[in-house]
């Protein structure tokens, strides 16, 4: 038998760290979960068709007829507002040949099939079909659209492909009055303008940002320590099951001081004062900055494992928009989306190297400011629709 050397018997097995429930003890998700085809197919099934979606705002559906149609992924649907007063949301596909129904928003008495004029009403059930009479055993109440899911959540409507999902306003519910507290004239907002982002990142990046370790290096010229900057270094975080609200802090006394450095037009007296960013599992983020009444809709869409496109619809107040809105908004699509975009895809493209396959989430005892809980709250819903509680799954 061959002796071992001293320093052989002596070195400590390398520990050994991966995925965990508890955020103090987590490594990141491996890096092939951001670029592995066979993980994005394993997340269209058991993330985007069995989570609420979102697909339009309920002003475009408060009257009876009106409709608004959305992509989950590759699976289109539309939602439409019967004469009885209640919405319903429908696969948008004919029942005869799979065409599609409608395109975009608009109203609708009737709702006809551009194929073979085969037409459905509000409730989805089949009203005409050409022919019909004359084949044998057909049956209109065969043909029904297929329902699913909906629900108006404030001023968003949402659905949900899976039967057996929980209902939105039981699990995030309390979303709207954090919106009417912080948000003067919530009621009262509107889509000013609707900013695109085609990213080239997987999806997952965007939402793993929710952590303010990296504010003070990406965006430097709104949280420092040089005095000059008017965030504090503050990240307070109150999580929930499926949803998380995180604050930052404005210091009024740097706001004063430094008026002519500000990112962009604002003052003392505004109705927002304080930033705050929500987020809805899986894809969905809103942030009120500091400014006139506002709220910005995120909407993460993924396009392939390595891409994805960011809908920002900048939600405001004022109409028309004021210079200050306009300022609000266009600094966050000149300034700060592109700095985050820039960290996203270099995160992308690091997700590759053979050196790396997984690194630490920086998660403190205190949950400070540059701690990385955020992004585990996220990342094991993630882990756990893949894999339920396995976390020796990697």
């Amino acid at each position: 038998m061959v002796a071992k050397s001293a320093a052989s018997a002596a070195a400590p097995a390398r520990p050994r760290f991966g995925f965990h429930p508890d955020p103090e003890l987590s490594a990141t998700m491996p890096s092939t979960y951001y670029f592995d085809p066979a993980i994005f197919e394993r997340e269209k099934e058991t993330i985007f068709y069995k989570t609420w979606q979102f697909v339009g705002y309920a002003w475009d559906v408060r009257e009876p007829g009106s409709f608004i149609t959305a992509d989950i992924i590759d699976q289109k649907v539309f939602v439409i507002r019967g004469k009885d007063g209640r919405l319903r949301a429908f696969y948008n596909v004919c029942m005869h040949r799979g065409h599609t129904l409608l395109e975009g928003k608009g109203q609708k008495g009737v709702i006809t099939c551009p194929f073979h004029a085969w037409s459905y009403d509000a409730t989805g059930a089949l009203k005409a079909a050409g022919n019909a009479e004359n084949v044998a055993g057909f049956r209109h109440a065969d043909f029904s659209l297929t329902e699913v899911k909906v629900e108006e959540l404030g001023l968003l409507v949402f659905v949900n492909l899976s039967n057996d999902a929980r209902s939105l306003s039981e699990t995030c519910g309390g979303i709207v009055d954090e919106f009417k507290k912080i948000i003067p004239r919530y009621d009262r907002l509107y889509n000013a303008r609707r900013d695109p982002y085609p990213i080239k990142a997987n999806w997952k990046f965007v939402l793993d940002g929710m952590e303010c370790y990296h504010c003070p290096i990406i965006h430097p010229q709104i949280m420092g320590s040089g005095g000059d900057t008017y965030l504090v270094p503050a990240w307070d975080v109150v999580e929930r099951e499926f949803w998380s609200t995180h604050y930052t802090k404005a210091d009024p006394k740097a706001i004063a001081r430094n008026k002519d450095k500000l990112p962009y037009d604002f003052d003392l007296n505004d109705e927002v004062k304080d930033s705050a960013i929500w987020w809805i599992w899986p894809n969905m983020l809103f942030v009120a900055h500091r400014g006139p009444s506002n709220l910005k809709v995120f909407h993460i869409v993924p396009t392939g494992p390595e891409t994805c496109i960011q809908y920002i619809d900048n939600l405001i107040a004022d109409d028309p928009p004021s210079a200050k809105n306009l300022s609000n908004m266009n600094y966050y699509r000149d300034i700060l989306q592109p700095q985050d975009i820039t960290a996203m895809e270099q995160q992308q493209l690091g997700a590759h190297a053979r050196g790396y396959r997984q690194g630490r989430l920086m998660v403190d005892k205190e949950r400070s400011w540059r701690s990385e809980h955020g992004t585990h709250h996220f990342q094991r819903l993630v882990w756990e629709s893949l894999h339920g509680p396995n976390y020796d799954a990697a």
